[in-house]
C-alpha cells in the first residue's frame, strides 16, 4: 500500500513539475514572441515590447508623435513641460508627470511600472539607463533633429501602437503640408539669418544640425552659423564679432527657460548696444521670436506649422520687433 501511495505521489510531482516547466517555457516563448530588438539613436541595442502597454516619455516631441501614432492610451508618464500644444495637453491631461526634461524623476518613473521609457540623446537621459535596466525597464533613446527623424519616428511608433495604416495616412498629410510650405521659398531671395537659442545660462547660435537650423535650410534661408565649417555642433556659442562680420538680414530668437523680462532686456540691448546696431537685421527691425511650442523642441506632428511660421517671417508675413 505504501508503495502504491508513494508511486501516486511521484506521479503527481512529475505532473506538477512538468506542468510548471511547460508553463515556464510557454511564458518564455510568449515573452520572446512579444519582444523585439531595436537600435536606438545612441547605437545601443534595446529589447522592447512589440506593443508596449505602459510608456513613459521624458520629452514632449516623442510623446506628441506617439499620440499622433494612436498611442495615447498607453502613455503612463509625461515630462513636466510648457512646450505642449493645447491639443497635446488635453490628450495627456490625466497622465502623471515624471519631471522636467533636464531632471527626470527616476523613482517616479519606476513607480509607474512602465514596460518602455522613451527619451532623447542627452546626458540626463542616458545616465538613467542602468538604473532602469536594473529594474527591468528598457530605455529607448530617440533623437529628433530634423524632418527625416520625425517621419521615421512616426513610422516606428505606428508599428509599436499597431496602427500602421492610420499613422501612414497622417504621415502623408504632414508630408503634403511640409512640401506645400516649401514652395513659398520659390523665386525668393535667400536672406542671411542668425538663429539665437537663448537660455538663462547663455546665448548660442543654432547650426544646420539643430531642428530650427534644418527648418531654415528647408525654407530657403541662409544660416550664418553654417559659414564656418568648424561649427558642427547643433548649438555653438554666440560671438558678437562673428555676427557683425556676417551681418545677417534676419534674427530669430528661441527662448529656453527665460522669463519675459529677460527676453525684453535682451531685445532692448540689441536696440541700444553699438555692436548690435551695426547688424542689418537690428537696423531694419527684423527680429522675430519663434514660438516656444514650435521651436524650443521639435514640434513633432506640427512640424508643418513650424515651417509655415518661419516662412512667413523670412518672406515678409511675420510679426517683427
Amino acid at each position: 500500500m505504501k508503495k502504491v501511495i508513494l508511486g501516486i505521489v511521484v506521479i503527481v510531482l512529475v505532473c506538477v513539475i512538468g506542468g510548471a516547466v511547460y508553463r515556464q517555457q510557454g511564458v518564455t516563448q510568449a515573452s520572446t514572441a512579444a519582444m523585439r530588438t531595436v537600435t536606438d539613436s545612441t547605437g545601443t541595442k534595446v529589447q522592447i515590447p512589440m506593443h508596449p502597454k505602459r510608456v513613459v516619455f521624458l520629452n514632449v516631441s516623442n510623446m506628441d508623435l506617439y499620440v499622433t501614432a494612436g498611442g495615447t492610451a498607453a502613455i503612463a508618464g509625461k515630462p513636466t513641460s510648457h512646450a505642449m500644444s493645447p491639443e497635446l495637453q488635453k490628450a495627456v491631461a490625466q497622465v502623471p508627470e515624471v519631471g522636467i526634461i533636464h531632471s527626470p524623476n527616476v523613482e517616479k518613473i519606476i513607480s509607474l511600472k512602465p514596460d518602455l521609457v522613451v527619451g532623447i540623446n542627452v546626458p540626463f537621459h542616458n545616465q538613467i539607463r542602468k538604473t532602469l535596466q536594473d529594474n527591468g525597464i528598457p530605455l529607448y533613446i530617440n533623437s529628433l533633429d530634423n524632418y527625416e527623424d520625425t517621419i521615421k519616428t512616426l513610422q516606428f511608433f505606428g508599428s509599436l501602437t499597431g496602427d500602421e495604416k492610420g499613422t501612414q495616412e497622417k504621415i502623408k498629410a504632414i508630408d503634403a503640408k511640409c512640401h506645400a510650405v516649401e514652395t513659398l521659398k520659390n523665386g525668393r531671395a535667400s536672406p542671411k539669418t542668425l538663429i539665437i537659442f537663448s537660455s538663462p545660462a547663455s546665448n548660442n547660435m543654432a547650426t544646420a544640425n539643430s531642428f530650427s537650423g534644418d527648418v531654415l535650410r528647408r525654407m530657403g534661408g541662409t544660416n550664418i552659423a553654417d559659414f564656418d565649417a568648424s561649427l558642427s555642433a547643433p548649438y555653438v556659442p554666440l560671438s558678437m564679432e562673428y555676427v557683425v562680420k556676417q551681418n545677417p538680414d534676419i534674427i530669430f530668437i528661441i527662448s529656453m527657460g527665460t522669463s519675459a523680462q529677460m527676453n525684453d532686456e535682451f531685445r532692448h540691448q540689441m536696440q541700444v548696444a553699438s555692436s548690435w546696431r551695426q547688424v542689418k537685421a537690428v537696423r531694419d527691425h527684423r527680429i522675430y521670436e519663434l514660438p516656444m511650442d514650435l521651436f524650443t523642441v521639435n514640434p513633432g506632428s506640427r512640424i508643418g506649422d513650424a515651417m509655415l511660421y518661419m516662412a512667413h517671417c523670412l518672406y515678409g508675413r511675420g510679426e517683427s520687433s
